[in-house]
Parts: C-alpha cells; structure tokens; sequence
C-alpha cells in the first residue's frame, strides 16, 4: 500500500508505474472536434504536476482560429506531451498508454522513422492545416506570425501564398510544441515549398480498431500521445 508520506517522496517516473498519475491526464496541447481547434493556452512545455495533478484541461484550453480541421462525423482528436525522463524507456511509455493485451493491430497500425505533424494527423483520417480564410480576413497576423514584413500580399502568386501557408503552420506548431533543429531535415518524400517541415520521430499506431485509434511519437526530448475518437 502507497501511504501519504511515500507518495510525497516518489519521482514522477515511480508514480507513473504506481498508477498514481495516469497518461489521461497529462499536459494537453492540441484538442479538435467538430466545435473547432483548441490549444493550450501556456504554449509549448506547460507545468506537467499541474496538469497531472489537477487534472483540469478545460481551466487551460482556447479556442483558436489560426488552424482548422475536418474529420467524419462525432469525432475528437487530441494530442498530450510529456517529458521522456519520466519513462524507463519508450515500451514502457506505450505499454501505460495502451496495454498489450488491449491493443487490436491493423493494417493502420504502422510505425515510421520520420514523418511531419500534418501527415501523422491525416493517418487518422483528419485533415489539419491552418486556416487561410482567417489570416486574410486578419491579415495584421500574418506579419505577426512570421515575425516579418509580407503585407501587401500577391494573392494571385500560388507559390507564394503556398509558401506563407506553411510557414505560418510550422510556426504554430512550434508555439505549441517548441522548435527542433531537426526540423531543418525533412523526409524525402516531403514535397513542401517551405524550407522547413515540422518533423516528430518513431511515430508508432499502437491501436486502430472501429472508432479508436491511440499512437505514440518523439519530438525533442518528449514523447507525443495522439488520440482519436469518432
């Protein structure tokens, strides 16, 4: 039996592997359903014993307008963040967050070495990308997203307007996850104009079967937990 003084001297890592703090819970970053897109409003790295401990996403969680995405039907989407430091290693993370006796493998459940946000969410069948219709009916945001002078804007020149599309996404991205210099190296199969392509690594699909589908990523030195639901 865990008492109350030993809990107050275990390592985060030891009360993952107790079950006394549960992956449901950790810090939120991105939330999508048919309502629209919702961000955690303390941007990348938010206080992981917080969240773990409180357990209240919706006192942290906005709407945004910058992203949008489309799915089927009821559906919710979400993606968590927590430090790899808390895990003996990264079987260890998938086995607390879909045990092995409970996962369903499909044709869907793939793993890859290399693979950009945009994509990984579109294995779930959402299509996510940001929100051009509001940048130019805002068009102040666009400068101050891309932290430099665009405007007035060519809008008949594709490419450009193509490239400005992906670069505002990357940056959001970075604002909600954080940056990597890895991102410099996009995989081969990347047809992106823009230089950079926001990249997680060893993305594994540990569950696809019906309405769920639950997977697990790099970025940096965290691990990424996606869910799906529809």
């Amino acid at each position: 039996m865990v008492t109350t003084d030993s809990k107050n001297t275990m390592s985060m890592k030891e009360k993952f592997e107790c079950g006394i703090y549960s992956l449901d819970y950790i810090p939120r970053i991105l939330e999508m359903d048919i309502t629209g897109i919702y961000i955690n409003k303390n941007g990348a790295y938010p206080n992981e014993m917080e969240s773990l401990e409180h357990k209240d996403w919706p006192k942290h969680k906005v709407l945004t307008y910058k992203l949008k995405a489309s799915s089927y039907g009821d559906w919710q989407f979400n993606i968590g963040m927590i430090n790899m430091k808390h895990f003996e290693d990264r079987e260890k993370l998938d086995d607390l967050f879909v045990e092995k006796n409970q996962r369903i493998a499909s044709k869907r459940c793939i793993k890859v070495d290399r693979i950009s946000i945009e994509k990984a969410i579109k294995l779930f069948r959402v299509d996510f990308s940001c929100n051009m219709d509001w940048y130019l009916k805002n068009q102040h945001a666009i400068e101050e997203d891309l932290n430099r002078q665009v405007l007035p804007l060519d809008l008949n020149d594709e490419r450009l307007m193509k490239s400005i599309e992906e670069e505002l996404f990357y940056n959001q991205m970075c604002k909600l996850f954080g940056e990597n210099e890895d991102d410099q190296n996009k995989p081969q199969d990347d047809v992106t104009i823009f230089e950079k392509c926001f990249i997680l690594k060893d993305f594994h699909i540990l569950h696809a079967y019906e309405n769920n589908m639950f997977a697990s990523a790099k970025r940096g030195n965290y691990y990424l937990l996606f869910s799906f639901v529809f």
